[in-house]
């Protein structure tokens, strides 16, 4: 979907200096910014709701993690 929105200068610059050292369109790495807020988003909602103390270690909160991700966003099409 296209939209449009307005941004400042320096703003557009840092996009399109970002976009090009991804190798990705400015389009491409402004979605990227957006994925990355929205799962920022949903963490801490998570984090709020359930705390950090579901696991008893790191290895354990990571394995756990991978798991939600790949029960949660498997099916998605990248």
């Amino acid at each position: 979907m296209k939209i449009t929105v307005s941004l400042r200068d320096d703003l557009v610059a840092f996009a399109d200096q970002a976009a090009r050292a991804m190798g990705a369109s400015r389009s491409e790495f402004l979605a990227h910014v957006l994925e990355a807020e929205r799962v920022r988003r949903q963490t801490a909602a998570y984090l709020d709701r359930h705390g950090w103390d579901v696991t008893e270690d790191e290895g354990a909160w990571r394995r756990y993690q991978r798991e939600r991700m790949a029960a949660d966003y498997g099916d998605d099409r990248w």
